[in-house]
């Protein structure tokens, strides 16, 4: 009778990991790297994307130029202004996304989400702003200023808490500053992703993801057992 018991506990464990694992897997919102698609086509229409407006005039383009992986990624022109779409309406989110901006660039470039998508009507929450003609980066939203890293893969990071109304944002790994989700508006949902160029000579992105901001916690036989 104790080897049966046992042997249940043990078959109810596994089953209760293999739940957790396949919930972790499930848990990944969305990730892009470009890779799938054919190099110099337009990103409108693909894998979800669209253009402000849905006007293709501000398309960007699939390039083997450069990229973080390989053998893609996405060429943003002096046109463009590309949006993907999500819908996130509670929690905490990571979202991530790595850049490659020559020395050479000029103008402005940039890393926009959004509390509310709908054209001119749309609702700003974050707009990461790189001017390449003075080499910085800065948060339009707050006051924070960092020096651009040129000629290299460099990773954006904002940690988002849609609940606590907050925002983390990193740079190349450091950390930039903690500012409101929606001071104004109130509006406490991630709706899109907005890359756009505002005239600025070509840059690269690539490697986006945006997963849930609370890790999986390892498991234990004990936490197991107090959840049956």
């Amino acid at each position: 009778m104790y080897l049966q018991e046992e042997g249940d506990f043990m078959i109810k464990g596994l089953v209760f990991i293999i739940a957790l694992l396949m919930a972790s897997a499930a848990a990944a919102q969305w990730s892009e790297n470009f890779d799938s698609y054919d190099s110099g086509s337009g990103i409108y229409g693909q894998g979800g994307w669209t253009c402000w407006d849905d006007n293709p005039a501000f398309d960007a383009y699939v390039t083997g130029d450069q990229y973080q992986s390989t053998p893609n990624s996405l060429n943003i022109i002096s046109t463009s202004d590309v949006v993907q779409e999500f819908n996130i309406t509670s929690g905490d989110w990571e979202i991530s996304a790595w850049h490659y901006i020559p020395s050479s660039a000029a103008g402005q470039q940039y890393f926009i989400l959004l509390t509310y998508y709908e054209g001119a009507s749309s609702d700003w929450a974050l707009q990461l702003k790189f001017d390449n003609d003075i080499g910085q980066m800065s948060v339009e939203e707050g006051s924070g200023l960092v020096d651009i890293v040129d000629d290299q893969w460099v990773e954006v990071k904002v940690e988002i808490m849609l609940g606590a109304n907050s925002q983390n944002i990193y740079y190349n790994g450091n950390f930039v500053e903690t500012i409101p989700w929606s001071p104004s508006s109130g509006i406490l949902e991630l709706d899109a992703l907005d890359l756009f160029s505002d005239g600025g000579d070509p840059i690269f992105w690539d490697d986006i993801v945006l997963e849930p901001g609370q890790a999986l916690q390892p498991a234990t036989w004990a936490s197991i057992k107090s959840s049956w």
